[in-house]
């Protein structure tokens, strides 16, 4: 009945009102994880193939430099993962430091604003899905 595009064909066949709030969530998860594992699966590919022919990077450094030139179409950034210190966002050069002091942030997560801010995608992965070691995995537009 709805004509809206980004509604599953598949649901939750109940009255929200008539669940908890705990069970409405893993009834939701059991419809959407089969479709975000396959995604992931995908991007994780993508970036294999993408890293083969010269058009992706794991190494923290070429990423904060293709980030700021606005290269990077897709960005894969592991959960939990924290790479402390700043970006130049002149150079895209990274200046690690300690997340103790309170003027540095998480490179990783400003990598990731930065990608949506040029109009790329950002995913943040389960450790376990992460097609690196290094927590980052982008994906260049060219």
């Amino acid at each position: 009945m709805s004509q809206n595009p980004f509604l599953l064909a598949d649901g939750i066949e109940a009255d929200p009102a008539a669940l908890t709030i705990d069970t409405l969530r893993e009834r939701a998860w059991r419809v959407v994880e089969p479709r975000y594992l396959a995604r992931l699966a995908g991007l994780a590919d993508e970036f294999g193939a993408a890293k083969f022919k010269g058009l992706g990077s794991e190494d923290p450094s070429l990423v904060a430099e293709a980030a700021v030139g606005g290269r990077i179409a897709t960005l894969l950034i592991e959960a939990d993962r924290h790479l402390p210190g700043r970006i130049d966002y002149a150079s895209g050069r990274i200046e690690p430091d300690d997340l103790a002091h309170p003027e540095v942030d998480d490179v990783l997560d400003d990598l990731g604003e930065l990608v949506l801010k040029k109009g790329g995608q950002m995913l943040v992965v389960p450790a376990e899905r992460m097609p690196t070691q290094t927590g980052i995995a982008a994906i260049y537009r060219f």
